[in-house]
């Protein structure tokens, strides 16, 4: 604060009650003095009545009372108007007449906010009860620097407070703000991760204002890698008034599983599986999963891993590798023919941020596919084939959590190109978009969730394996994956799936849901009449092991007959 400012300066910073009482001390001897009129001088902009209606202890036809005196003027400048005032008696017929003398504020002229360059400060003075034009009101403008930095925070992101406070007695006022820098950042809770998995999902670094919208957006980013259960954070006192330490406090999760287990269906039978994954390899975020199923009809192996970071950027490398041997029918009755694929490839992909909720992807990949006969006519049906193809894709994720979103919305389109480059045998383009939408009608987890998943062939032909194809755990609930008998594999898709979310215990989450999808190919078009519907219910688990799902969904069978089939699996549905 600068030194020397006037007394309207002393009232905007301390609000300083500079109270001079005149003639009091005569009021000591004389008891006896009746107080027979209050009248006030000095106002020029402030109603008189304004002034009379703080002024409750001194009353007409009672004694005067220093006491009561001094309260009366405490009042009067708590109504914030005035830079002075006092109070002094004149005797009049039958007792004394009290006068109280004020100074006003001076009119506002001018207000200037200075400090932080990016900040409009120009949207905020519509808010503010201070305004030019009026006579300055302490009290209102003290509310006004309060609500200011509130605005900033909220608006902005900013915490700041005032450093400098001048105002003059031609109404001029000039507020300069200091913004709060982050002197260091301490990391709490997190026994597995390493720091640095947390430091580079945060934009602020030591020395950089605090900002908490980019701290928020930083942590939100932190919640969105699946690594911890809750995240929270606090911010130091210094005895630097404009340095503060922020506290992030991590709770983790577990984040490597191992499963085996045995599983049937109609179509593959008896199958085992085991699988062992971790999305926090080592603590150092990246991703290593391994899996294999064992069965009559269907043999898998997989091993992939992911890098989020091989650059400073937030570039990320993905790695799959894989053999699948599964069976494979075509037609029906008659001309129905089996047999078994076995495909051997693999897929490569690059991945880049685009702002805090977006990504961009390509993916190269290559397939070979090998196919055996078992059964029916010896037609070309089941054709060996290499599929070579590069992918462009771009996602956006808003959501608020990553296992159980309560708001916001996830997109994804992915755009892919075959090619008979390097001893692929076909030639397309093909676009799959997906839509997911989630929105809390009730606080608790209570959610109502949306999605839309679309394919279209662009050029060119598909081969067996490329087509789209729906049914299963992941799309349409209570028919069986690819099945041509019901039109589930073809050139073109369209799923509609919508879900109620409903907490039943801790960890425990109902779902009651209904699945509506076909496929069709490109000499076909699309028609309402051939949607397949289901419904069913199911339910979430919150484990060690990561969300577990198991659904229960009603399709229909050749007879147009309600049928229902049991589903599990990892995490959500979409």
């Amino acid at each position: 604060m600068r030194k020397g400012s006037s007394k309207i300066v002393m009232a905007l910073i301390a609000l300083a009650l500079i109270i001079i009482v005149s003639g009091t001390s005569a009021l000591a001897s004389e008891d006896k003095n009746i107080v027979q009129s209050i009248v006030v001088k000095g106002n020029l902009n402030v109603d008189t009545g304004t002034i009379k209606d703080v002024i409750l202890k001194t009353k007409v036809g009672e004694q005067v009372e220093k006491q009561k005196l001094l309260d009366d003027l405490h009042s009067i400048y708590d109504l914030g108007y005035f830079q002075d005032a006092g109070v002094n008696y004149e005797p009049v017929f039958g007792g004394v007449q009290v006068v109280f003398e004020v100074e006003e504020n001076p009119v506002v002229t001018e207000i200037n906010v200075t400090g932080i360059e990016d900040v409009r400060f120009k949207d905020f003075e519509k808010e503010m009860k201070t305004q030019v034009g009026y006579i300055l009101n302490v009290i209102d403008f003290g509310e006004d620097l309060y609500n200011l930095r509130e605005w900033v925070a909220l608006e902005y992101g900013y915490l700041t407070r005032v450093s400098e406070l001048d105002a003059d007695t031609k109404g001029r006022i000039n507020v300069e703000f200091t913004q709060t820098k982050l002197k260091d950042i301490e990391i709490v809770g997190n026994k597995k991760t390493k720091d640095f998995v947390i430091e580079r999902e945060l934009s602020l670094k030591p020395g950089d204002p605090v900002n908490l919208q980019k701290i928020d957006g930083g942590l939100r980013k932190v919640l969105m890698l699946g690594f911890f259960d809750e995240i929270s954070r606090d911010f130091s006192d210094e005895e630097d008034p404009d340095e503060t330490v922020l506290t992030v406090n991590l709770e983790e999760r577990k984040t490597g599983s191992a499963t085996f287990g045995v599983a049937y269906s109609s179509n593959d039978g008896l199958v085992g599986f085991v699988e062992a994954a971790d999305e926090n390899f080592l603590g150092r975020g990246q991703r290593l999963k391994g899996s294999a199923q064992m069965g009559k009809k269907v043999k898998s192996y997989e091993l992939g891993f992911h890098e989020p970071y091989i650059d400073k950027t937030g570039t990320s490398l993905g790695v799959n590798i894989y053999q699948r041997t599964e069976g494979v029918k075509k037609g029906e009755d008659d001309e129905k023919a089996t047999g078994t694929r076995r495909t051997i490839g693999g897929d490569l992909t690059l991945g880049r941020p685009f702002g805090d909720y977006s990504r961009g992807r390509l993916t190269l990949k290559l397939e070979n596919n090998k196919y055996d006969q078992e059964t029916g006519p010896e037609e070309d049906w089941f054709k060996d084939y290499n599929n070579r193809s590069i992918g462009f894709g771009f996602s956006t994720n808003t959501t608020d959590h990553p296992f159980n979103p309560t708001r916001g919305y996830k997109n994804d389109s992915y755009l892919e190109f075959g090619t008979k480059l390097f001893g692929g045998h076909s030639n397309y383009a093909k676009l799959k978009l997906e839509y997911s939408r989630f929105f809390e009608i009730k606080d608790g987890g209570y959610v109502f969730a949306l999605r839309g998943l679309g394919g279209r062939l662009l050029a060119g032909n598909l081969q067996e394996n490329e087509k789209f194809k729906i049914g299963g755990a992941d799309t349409l609930r209570g028919y069986s994956y690819g099945d041509e008998a019901f039109d589930l594999i073809g050139d073109h898709m369209f799923v509609m799936n919508g879900e109620f979310r409903f907490p039943i215990v801790e960890k425990i989450t109902g779902v009651l849901f209904t699945d509506w999808g076909t496929t069709w190919n490109n000499e076909d078009s699309f028609s309402i009449s051939n949607l397949k519907n289901s419904y069913g219910l199911g339910v979430r688990l919150d484990t060690p092991l990561g969300l577990l799902r198991l659904d229960y969904g009603r399709g229909k069978d050749k007879d147009d007959n309600r049928k229902g089939q049991f589903y599990f699996g990892i995490g959500q549905t979409f």
